[in-house]
């Protein structure tokens, strides 16, 4: 049976979802993000159909979200990029955790996530080696991008940016997938987006997926496109974001 623990590291709440008997054995880890302005508990259905193919799911708050949520700056994107931010800081408290207790089987790591939580996987692609695989769904990997849309939209719409927003995001190209795609490393990388997604750009993310074919780096890359699909996720994807870490984890 699969069994949801409320934890805490530090000042970061987090549920871990797993088949009862696997809660002290050694099983693939997958930390998986939530979206923007959404909580750990709204992927839970998510998780649970990863719990069931034997792999241990830890999702956090993001900072300014769930029981972390705060009021969010009228500079745009400021405190989205800071949430992305925090999930980059905290990632490696998450792993210490699991790894000190010998949890995390042949070391293989997953990563995936929604919306924010998909660009927070292809922000820590970039910067940690030690992830086996990872999914990007309804997110763009490229984050120099998005933020500038953001910037544009704001301005064309009247709406006060710091003239030095970018720099004050100046941390975002060390983290920016479309800067370093070779970091991808041959890792298995799954993308989906859906090309009615209001949001963030479906362009954004096939550009990125077109632009890495042909290179060795990208040769365990596949993208789906969701047809007519904008920005949410059904319970097939989920089974499909749930095949592909039970493959290349177990």
């Amino acid at each position: 049976m699969v069994k949801i623990y409320q934890r805490n590291f530090q000042d970061v709440p987090v549920l871990e979802v797993v088949e009862e008997e696997n809660r002290y054995k050694e099983v693939p880890l997958v930390v998986f993000y939530h979206g923007w302005r959404s909580e750990k508990e709204l992927v839970l259905t998510q998780a649970r159909k990863l719990a069931a193919k034997n792999i241990r799911v830890v999702m956090p708050d993001a900072m300014h979200h769930g029981k972390r949520l705060e009021d969010v700056s009228s500079i745009p994107s400021f405190t989205f990029w800071n949430s992305i931010q925090g999930n980059l800081a905290e990632f490696e408290m998450i792993m210490s955790f699991y790894r000190k207790r010998n949890l995390i089987k042949d070391g293989k790591i997953g990563v995936g996530g929604y919306s924010m939580g998909g660009m927070t996987t292809g922000a820590l692609l970039a910067q940690h080696p030690e992830i086996t695989a990872g999914t990007i769904i309804m997110g763009t990997p490229n984050l120099n991008a998005y933020a500038e849309l953001v910037r544009y939209h704001a301005k064309n719409h009247g709406i006060y940016v710091p003239n030095d927003l970018k720099m004050l995001t100046s941390w975002i190209d060390n983290y920016d997938l479309n800067l370093h795609p070779e970091k991808i490393n041959k890792r298995p990388l799954l993308f989906w987006h859906g090309t009615e997604d209001e949001r963030i750009p479906y362009e954004e993310s096939k550009d990125f997926f077109d632009m890495i074919q042909g290179h060795d780096y990208a040769e365990q890359v596949a993208f789906i496109t969701g047809y007519k699909a904008g920005h949410l996720v059904e319970p097939p994807l989920m089974d499909k974001i749930a095949n592909f870490f039970e493959y290349y984890l177990n």
